[in-house]
């Protein structure tokens, strides 16, 4: 059975899991509008281990992830203008096959082109 993801080992489209250790999933957000957005539900038990965010144009804005209702970050990670931040000390980071994965994303300064936030996942052995 196999599920779009982009796997950090360098493959996508459609893999099977069993074979992929580690995969990401990314939201991205035209004009980095504020609010909650669903990714995807996922469809193995997993870790998060990283989140970042990247932000075209303009300044501030921060955002989150989310594993159902709980965030994967203490604090809010701050975005940078073209540039990619992360941050790996996560909290809430083991889901279960079938809990939900969101992004919060906050007002940034001017309107950015977009903001992306991706979140790197380890599946669960």
């Amino acid at each position: 059975m196999g599920h779009k993801v982009n796997s950090v080992d360098g493959k996508a489209g459609d893999v099977d899991l069993s074979a992929v250790r580690t995969f990401t999933k990314e939201y991205r957000v035209p004009k980095g509008a504020a609010g909650t957005y669903m990714v995807t539900r996922l469809p193995v038990a997993c870790t998060a281990v990283a989140v970042r965010a990247y932000r075209a144009g303009e300044t501030g804005g921060t955002v989150n992830a989310k594993r159902n209702s709980g965030d994967l970050l203490a604090d809010n990670l701050a975005t940078e203008t073209d540039a990619w931040t992360g941050w790996t000390h996560l909290l809430n980071a083991v889901f279960a096959a079938g809990d939900t994965l969101s992004v919060v994303t906050a007002d940034p300064a001017g309107s950015p082109t977009e903001v992306v936030v991706q979140v790197d996942l380890r599946v669960n052995p």
